[in-house]
């Protein structure tokens, strides 16, 4: 699902407006339903983070190699991928004596450089080298706050009164300042991760996990939009009871985060040189064909990303323990 979600992101960004040169175009409206990949994201999230914490035997006082095990697994590739794109804007600046259109940029103070480099965009109020980045903001701030309250969540599984109201105070935080720190307005989804993580790993029982699940997916539809909350829904029944392998999928959520932080800087460099073959204002069959190349184009220098960036990287994470001295001993 995470790679689904990835390949969808691309689709609906080459085309609805990221590269400028393919729209307006007749197919990009086909993948408006595609943004809706964020939500599954964060309820991955939500899923993947406790359970990985939980069976490494994580205790409150691994908070600090968890949060480095997190840093060493996102920061360095999307730092390699900002730092390709403000390569591609100076030589552009270089060749042209003007940016590539489409690009974005904060420019180059230390506020902008601070609040890109500790994924706080938000609270430094600066804007992304890549606007994508806004949810590796929100990833940041789950990853802080996970650290501090799954030890909590595990006291009080089992007291479905107790679990449930830290859940409330957990989604409460949507009425406090969301506009700064935008974990708290999407909250509601990472709740139902944690769901059903409590669920997989039998702390909670099926009929609580489904109407508290319910519940959260109301609360996603009060504050986000009744799509995000059908998406909710859809995402995590269909983590929680369909299971489906197949090469195609797999590599591309093998590939997901790599493709994620790369489609914007390989659109933009496909699209400058495309545009110099086919002018500013294409037919709309060569816009299709484009599209095409771009998406292909940006899935392969994905996996090279993977190979080369992410996959050591990866590596190097799983060699931080986040467990207990007691159950490394055991």
């Amino acid at each position: 699902m995470r790679g689904i979600a990835a390949l969808g992101v691309v689709c609906f960004h080459f085309g609805n407006g990221t590269l400028p040169t393919i729209v307006p175009n007749s197919f990009g409206s086909f993948f408006e339903w595609a943004r809706l990949g964020i939500p599954i994201f964060f309820i991955i999230s939500g899923f993947v983070i406790p359970y990985a914490m939980y069976t490494a035997g994580y205790t409150i006082e691994s908070a600090g190699r968890f949060f480095l095990k997190r840093m060493v697994r996102m920061a360095p590739p999307a730092y390699i991928s900002i730092f390709i794109l403000v390569a591609i804007y100076f030589g552009a600046l270089f060749l042209n004596g003007k940016p590539i259109e489409g690009m974005t940029w904060p420019g180059t103070s230390l506020k902008a450089i601070a609040g890109n480099l500790l994924f706080s965009f938000s609270l430094f109020d600066v804007e992304k080298f890549i606007e994508v980045y806004w949810t590796l903001e929100v990833e940041f701030q789950f990853y802080i706050l996970i650290a501090f309250l799954l030890p909590l969540i595990l006291k009080y599984a089992h007291n479905q009164g107790a679990l449930t109201l830290i859940l409330i105070a957990v989604n409460a935080t949507f009425f406090f300042h969301n506009d700064r720190i935008l974990f708290f307005k999407f909250n509601s989804y990472f709740i139902l991760g944690i769901l059903l993580f409590l669920y997989r790993m039998n702390l909670i029982r099926r009929n609580y996990f489904i109407y508290a699940s319910g519940i959260a997916a109301i609360a996603c539809y009060t504050q986000i939009g009744i799509y995000s909350g059908v998406a909710s829904v859809i995402g995590i029944f269909t983590i929680a009871f369909v299971k489906f392998h197949n090469p195609v999928t797999n590599f591309l959520g093998l590939i997901s985060f790599s493709l994620y932080i790369t489609h914007h800087n390989t659109g933009v460099i496909a699209e400058f040189v495309l545009r110099n073959l086919y002018g500013n204002d294409p037919a709309e069959p060569v816009k299709i064909m484009m599209f095409i190349i771009y998406v292909g184009l940006s899935i392969a220098f994905a996996y090279i990303f993977y190979k080369l960036v992410e996959e050591p990287f990866l590596r190097l994470s799983k060699r931080i323990s986040v467990g207990s001295v007691r159950n490394k001993n055991q």
